[in-house]
């Protein structure tokens, strides 16, 4: 038996009414009813103490049938001392408890607000380019979850300052696979055998960075656009 079907038990015993006893601990009525008609165990313990003081009870009587949290046990001796504090006490322990549901729900809802994707382990150049490898080499790596990184195929890693200020070295861009881009936005490109990530002028390849020449396309040059760069890894 969980702690809402107790719980319920215990108000019955002592006459209570939901909206009586949900009034009195400072809970919505309807998170008091769904408590008691699903059973569940879930509870804070500030609540816990709140509805054991109201309803006149040992909060030891609940625990030897329910145990806290349902999982994570309560001590008994937690709860005795607990209930032998002042109300200075009572608001210290309080206090840490909260700071600290705080810090781990923090902790557990980054861990989960995360996305995997494939990082190349080549660095694309944001200078005079580099020379790419013949085949493909990738990782899987978890970044933050944005909607950028769910609309990207993958990621890539900067090296040099030709994109300053806009990019920088060592930034993670966030690449969609495309064949071309329009005149004025940010790709990466493979020419001559050399990957940059540059901004796409129709007929060069410009660096927003004004200590670097634009790259000019020729005739015998094999240009090929990879992807179109929508945002970075923050």
């Amino acid at each position: 038996m969980g702690f809402g079907k107790l719980l319920e038990e215990k108000m019955k015993e002592k006459g209570v009414r939901q909206a009586e006893l949900a009034q009195a601990v400072g809970l919505p009525k309807t998170t008091l009813s769904s408590m008691i008609l699903r059973d569940n165990s879930k509870i804070g313990l500030e609540c816990f103490l709140a509805i054991c003081e109201y309803l006149d009870c040992n909060p030891e009587e609940f625990y030897a049938q329910y145990g806290f949290r349902g999982g994570a046990k309560m001590p008994p001796q937690f709860v005795k001392k607990y209930d032998s504090l002042d109300a200075f006490g009572r608001d210290m322990v309080d206090t840490v408890l909260e700071k600290e549901y705080i810090r781990c729900t923090a902790i557990s809802e980054n861990r989960a607000s995360t996305i995997r994707i494939r990082h190349s382990i080549y660095k694309v150049s944001a200078g005079t380019g580099f020379e790419l490898d013949s085949g493909d080499a990738w990782e899987r790596i978890s970044i933050p979850d944005t909607p950028e990184a769910r609309r990207a195929d993958f990621a890539l890693t900067i090296k040099g300052d030709s994109m300053e200020p806009l990019y920088s070295d060592r930034d993670m861009v966030l690449i969609r696979e495309q064949p071309t881009v329009e005149p004025g936005e940010i790709g990466i490109f493979i020419v001559g055998g050399k990957g940059y990530l540059k901004q796409y002028g129709g007929d060069r390849l410009i660096s927003l960075n004004p200590d670097y020449e634009d790259i000019l396309f020729s005739v015998y040059d094999d240009i090929r656009c990879v992807g179109k760069v929508i945002g970075k890894v923050e």
